[in-house]
């Protein structure tokens, strides 16, 4: 069998959308045999296993592995890190995928193996989503604007360890990214690709206003999680190992120590609670003063005011009066977008 260079990680359970993105990948990709995908499926899950199935005769294209750890989207994270442990060991490029992505660029990966190529130092991430040219002052920018789909190497993630301790292996790497920018001053370890085009980088598209909601609480709460000193921490430590690792190929690597504050951090976690959604990156949300942020706050962790919720906005909007609640035409296209599902 022909050795995989580029792998491929992912959480699955419609067999139709994950079809149609394997089928992406065989359209698109220059040398299929050098690609694996390592899947997650729910334990006892025939129909992905049937969907599975339909690309045997791709030799070790497709690994699936079952378990009972998602139970629901606020544990989608936890297999990621058993995949990245099945990871062969000949792979030099690791991404973490959604089966609604679509690269849309012939021989993409020959693309990015050949900037992996020119690049001496295998430690490494390649650019190529949206936010590729996003240049990050802020850790909170990490958690609500990452690059989501980055290829990384091989070597960064086995020094990692870990694709992420809580949601998002995006933002989790995107940390470890704003630290490294933060102590490494002579070298670069991130390339941009402007070769590579995709779509579909907007997950969960479709979603009823029940299922938005309950994912609004999820994200709520998993930020403030990436955002913990803990985690930051975790994050801080994953790149001092990084450099480590680096400093045995390159002596000269010029270094600024970089240390974090457990009480900054609190602080600035506390104070921004009161006016999150700027801070998240949406300076003309609705929510936005500290009585709102409270109620939105108390919302978030209880479960008792979401019917309530949902008629109040879906009265709203039959009445033409939701769009008055927003300054930013583009957010209310969205609850719009989202609202027209429940007819």
């Amino acid at each position: 069998m022909t050795e995989k260079l580029i792998s491929l990680h992912l959480n699955a359970n419609q067999p139709d959308l994950f079809e149609q993105f394997v089928e992406s990948l065989i359209i698109y990709t220059n040398n299929i045999k050098i690609l694996e995908i390592l899947v997650h499926i729910d334990a006892g899950d025939q129909d992905m296993k049937k969907s599975i199935s339909k690309y045997d005769k791709y030799d070790g294209l497709i690994q699936y592995f079952e378990t009972n750890l998602i139970k629901n989207f606020s544990h989608a994270w936890k297999p990621l890190n058993i995949l990245l442990q099945k990871t062969s060991p000949s792979v030099k490029l690791i991404s973490c995928v959604s089966d609604e992505l679509r690269i849309i660029t012939h021989s993409w990966d020959e693309k990015l193996l050949n900037i992996y190529k020119k690049n001496s130092n295998s430690i490494l991430r390649i650019r190529c989503s949206k936010n590729k040219n996003y240049i990050y002052d802020d850790i909170w920018q990490c958690g609500y604007a990452p690059d989501a789909y980055s290829f990384y190497s091989k070597k960064w993630m086995t020094v990692v360890g870990i694709w992420c301790p809580c949601i998002g292996p995006d933002t989790f790497q995107e940390c470890i990214s704003f630290y490294l920018k933060k102590q490494i001053k002579n070298k670069n370890l991130e390339l941009v690709s402007n070769d590579i085009d995709l779509q579909g980088e907007s997950v969960s598209e479709g979603m009823n206003l029940s299922k938005r909601l309950q994912r609004t609480r999820i994200y709520y709460k998993a930020f403030f999680k990436l955002v913990s000193y803990n985690t930051q921490k975790n994050a801080l430590n994953s790149s001092k190992r990084i450099i480590s690792e680096i400093k045995k190929i390159d002596p000269n690597l010029s270094i600024d120590e970089f240390n974090l504050s457990y009480m900054k951090i609190n602080y600035t976690n506390f104070c921004r609670r009161f006016n999150y959604f700027k801070h998240r990156g949406s300076p003309n949300h609705p929510i936005n003063n500290i009585l709102k942020n409270i109620v939105f706050l108390i919302w978030c962790y209880s479960y008792i005011f979401d019917k309530i919720l949902e008629n109040f906005l879906k009265y709203l909007y039959k009445k033409d009066l939701l769009k008055l609640l927003f300054k930013d035409s583009s957010q209310y296209k969205h609850l719009e977008k989202i609202l027209e599902i429940e007819k």
